[in-house]
């Protein structure tokens, strides 16, 4: 049978990424090879995001680059946007086949497929469409668990999907459809695969995690029942609601082996604006989740999501969301323009914020996160943590570096090869090393300079 060469191109959140990578670990397991997103292949697979206007014209940048790439390839869109638009991304080329996200997990099958049926005869595009007429609807969206993790070094499982929350901007939440989760003891038994695997974290990722449920067991159950029956393996919250953050979550957050980061989805420091966008707090409850975080766990890294120029945001509204980020003082503000998504309550909404205002307004905070972030840095100098290898030995992009890392508080580190270093002590990416923080980092896209800790 011919190589298949298979190209991946994964936008939006942690939750793709995770589906990205157990269909390339389907691949590669039936004898692919993966290139690079930008290389020649005859399969790409391309999976969408929504929550933006941009997301979207990304995908369909992407799409157009693959088909001007090797126009005999085939290109498989999947994810949010082909959920929500199957129609304008078939439009885009004739060899383009659109898996809508709710069938996302039949490209689970398709490697193993074509490696039993096509053996390289006859054009690929008619193996696809044979291959897509006979398969059937694919519903299990807990399905995406690879064997093996080539992508990241820090694994993720996939808890939870869909979204309760009609949110007046957002529309994953009906690409996604309502909230399902994982049951626990299922999410218990992969916890202890990847435990056993060596890796020494694990990414629990979902829509929205705060909406875990299963049974009589919630989000702080789940962490509970992970922490007492696994032995050492660490766990990361990637995103959590503020009006979630209860005693019992607080509780679970305690545990030594939850690490001390949360993103929290704040999207508005003004109680008014946060009223129309349909969220189910106040301003105020946004600094109380971050003081009660910081009261579980000594100086956490705590982000957060804001929405700038939201219709009818004020520029007085605006000045108490910029309040808000500084009182608090997030480690991290991931700040972005808001982006009318048609579906949506706030797609109509007036009065419109002028995109020059409110890409000013998305500059302060970009300004005020990189200040904040720099004096969390600052704080953490001179201090020991344990940090993920993700790189090993020279493979960073810096000659003379003996790793590169993720601190459980969300640092990216740089560790320079030390004099006399016994290379054989090197260990695997995915594994956990102590290190002290000696230095802020010049390097791009590294926070900080460490070194191996006696």
């Amino acid at each position: 049978m011919r190589e298949i060469r298979v190209g991946f191109s994964t936008l939006g959140c942690k939750l793709n990424q995770l589906e990205t990578e157990s269909i390339l670990d389907s691949f590669s397991e039936s004898g692919a090879r993966v290139v690079g997103t930008g290389d020649e292949a005859d399969i790409y697979i391309v999976n969408t995001c929504t929550v933006t206007g941009k997301a979207e014209q990304k995908a369909r940048r992407v799409i157009r680059h693959a088909l001007d790439k090797n126009p005999g390839a085939v290109v498989l869109v999947t994810g949010c946007y082909a959920q929500m638009d199957p129609r304008g991304i078939s439009s885009l080329g004739s060899r383009v086949f659109v898996v809508s996200g709710d069938d996302k997990a039949i490209l689970l099958s398709l490697a193993a497929w074509l490696h039993d049926n096509w053996q390289g005869h006859g054009d690929l595009y008619d193996a696809v469409t044979e291959w897509r007429g006979g398969i059937s609807h694919e519903e299990d969206r807990f399905s995406f668990h690879p064997g093996s993790f080539g992508l990241h070094s820090r694994p993720s499982l996939k808890v939870q999907d869909g979204c309760d929350n009609r949110c007046a901007y957002c529309r994953v939440c009906i690409a996604r459809g309502p909230s399902i989760s994982l049951d626990p003891v299922v999410a218990l038994e992969r916890a202890r695969r990847v435990e056993a695997s060596g890796k020494a974290e694990i990414v629990l990722t979902g829509i929205n995690l705060s909406q875990y449920r299963h049974g009589g067991t919630d989000f702080p159950g789940l962490l509970a029942l992970l922490t007492k029956n696994t032995d050492s393996i660490r766990f990361r919250i990637s995103s959590y609601e503020p009006e979630k953050v209860s005693p019992a979550f607080l509780e679970a957050f305690s545990h030594p082996r939850i690490q001390p980061h949360v993103h929290l989805a704040a999207q508005s420091g003004s109680t008014a604006v946060l009223n129309r966008m349909v969220r189910p707090y106040r301003a105020e409850k946004i600094a109380q989740a971050a003081q009660a975080l910081r009261s579980a766990k000594e100086d956490p890294f705590l982000a957060a999501d804001i929405i700038a120029g939201f219709p009818g945001e004020s520029d007085a509204e605006f000045a108490e969301t910029m309040a808000l980020c500084k009182e608090i003082d997030f480690a991290w503000i991931h700040a972005f323009p808001f982006s009318a998504r048609p579906g949506t309550r706030a797609y109509d909404l007036r009065p419109k914020v002028p995109e020059r205002v409110a890409g000013q307004r998305v500059e302060a905070l970009g300004a005020l996160a990189r200040e904040s972030k720099a004096r969390y840095i600052r704080r953490w100098i001179g201090r020991a943590v344990d940090i993920i290898l993700e790189k090993e030995g020279n493979q960073g992009e810096v000659s003379g570096v003996y790793g590169n890392g993720t601190s459980g508080n969300y640092l990216k580190v740089l560790l320079p090869e030390a004099k006399g270093q016994i290379k054989s002590q090197k260990p695997e990416a995915g594994t956990s090393l102590r290190v002290e923080l000696v230095a802020v980092s010049e390097v791009l896209g590294v926070d900080v300079v460490g070194e191996l800790a006696n």
